[in-house]
């Protein structure tokens, strides 16, 4: 007991020294450490790394998940949100943005990709790996995919003290479906005394059924009520990451300036690290020259483009072809990945219809009149492939863009004075906006 004690003693110690140190926190490993005193749990997390990695060093699997794969994977997800007041009980538009930045930076159809450094480009995958939220509940009934409890004022979720609470009902939370067929993802308030210090955890492949799945502290998950540099819903793709088998890309050595590059995250491709990012996007620094001989003579900066690093938000743009092999590697292996992957609980489509048919109230085009700088943000919802066209008084297009993000900036500088059309649209939505250009 005084072990297990000081166990918990000390992932408390480490965490809250982390967020001394940085606001973009994530729990996955102090929780992982302190699951890994129960032996059942260690057995199975041990069992699931041996089998993956027993199956990514056949050469043949590896060649293969580098190649195009035959069909997308498709990954039910329900979303339980546990709330205690109005603000923590989060809107269904908000839940939805959230499964199409999961479907953009997993199919590496985020705007910000490439807009990062040339030497990365090259190895940002599409992991063919998708989300939605469930069609079907675990009775075979149809469900939006989106669970709601109420929880009282006092409820503590916090993994700290109160680790994994949300994910049972006996302890004010709500209970898991399974996890061979559903990603639970719980949506709740992990505060302590206030502060909301941890922004999310998630579970490894192995984790036991009951405690399998994510947890991201409510204001981060989706789009619009953060604070930057954690705005922009990369929480939840970090913390899916980890979901998938996904490490720290500095590989949790943490050397800071010491320096300690002896650690891996099992990812070739990643260049080694010393230390986690600062919640920032500083492309300067190179923290380790000891690399995965697949760089050869090349010494490349650290990748904070990474999900897996604690970079700002809208630094966040890829995962390697590496990770697509190594999340892979459980899909192939661990049974209740496995599961998922063939799951037959299907899609909804809450609010996207309705969303969908009042797209143009989520436009936002301004400075209007502008003169060399325009912004395109849209807010609750980003369908995919959006495509922009500016139009001058005569119907003539004189500007197009090829794919939008929620926050988009452009220069005007080479358009003249006069009255403008924008369109923002795909296959399924459509919004025009009149603009003025003064110069």
């Amino acid at each position: 007991m005084k072990k297990h004690l000081l166990t918990i003693g000390l992932s408390f110690l480490a965490l809250s020294m982390s967020f001394a140190q940085n606001t973009n926190k994530c729990a996955t490993m102090p929780v992982y450490n302190e699951h890994m005193q129960n032996p059942v749990s260690k057995t199975n997390f041990i069992n699931a790394d041996l089998a993956a990695q027993n199956w990514l060093a056949n050469p043949a699997n590896k060649a293969n998940v580098l190649k195009k794969q035959s069909a997308i994977i498709t990954i039910p997800v329900v979303v339980h949100v546990v709330y205690k007041n109005t603000i923590q009980n989060i809107p269904d538009t908000q839940i939805v943005r959230q499964i199409q930045l999961l479907n953009e930076c997993f199919r590496l159809q985020n705007a910000n990709f490439p807009t990062g450094r040339a030497i990365f480009d090259s190895i940002g995958a599409d992991t063919e790996i998708q989300f939605c939220l469930a069609g079907t509940d675990p009775q075979g009934n149809p469900t939006t995919g989106i669970i709601r409890k109420s929880a009282p004022s006092n409820a503590a979720f916090d993994p700290i003290f109160n680790m994994d609470k949300v994910k049972s009902s006996a302890t004010n939370g709500d209970d898991p479906w399974p996890n061979d067929k559903y990603l639970n993802i719980w949506v709740c308030d992990m505060s302590l005394f206030g502060t909301a210090f941890v922004l999310g955890y998630a579970t490894f492949p192995g984790e036991v059924p009951a405690l399998d799945g994510v947890v991201i502290q409510s204001e981060y998950f989706g789009y619009g009520t953060a604070a930057a540099p954690n705005n922009l819903g990369r929480t939840t793709i970090h913390e899916v990451g980890h979901f998938f088998g996904m490490r720290h890309i500095w590989a949790d050595d943490d050397g800071g300036s010491t320096g300690q590059c002896d650690s891996t995250d099992f990812v070739y491709d990643t260049p080694n690290q010393a230390a986690k990012s600062e919640s920032d996007c500083n492309l300067t620094i190179n923290s380790c020259s000891t690399e995965d001989p697949y760089w050869g003579t090349v010494d490349p900066q650290d990748m904070v483009e990474n999900y897996m690093d604690y970079s700002a938000d809208g630094c966040m743009a890829m995962f390697t072809k590496g990770q697509k092999a190594r999340m892979y590697s459980y899909l192939n292996t661990t049974p209740s990945r496995m599961g998922l992957k063939v799951s037959t609980a299907g899609c909804s489509t809450v609010g996207i219809k309705e969303l969908y048919s009042n797209f143009s109230d989520y436009v936002f085009v301004y400075p209007n009149p502008s003169s060399n700088e325009l912004h395109i943000n849209i807010t609750q919802i980003t369908p995919a492939d959006l495509k922009c066209e500016i139009y001058n008084a005569n119907g003539q297009l004189v500007k197009s863009i090829k794919q939008l993000d929620f926050q988009n900036t452009f220069d005007l500088s080479e358009l003249a004075s006069g009255i403008y059309v924008v369109k923002v649209y795909n296959a399924e939505v459509n919004a025009i906006k009149k603009i003025t250009i003064a110069k």
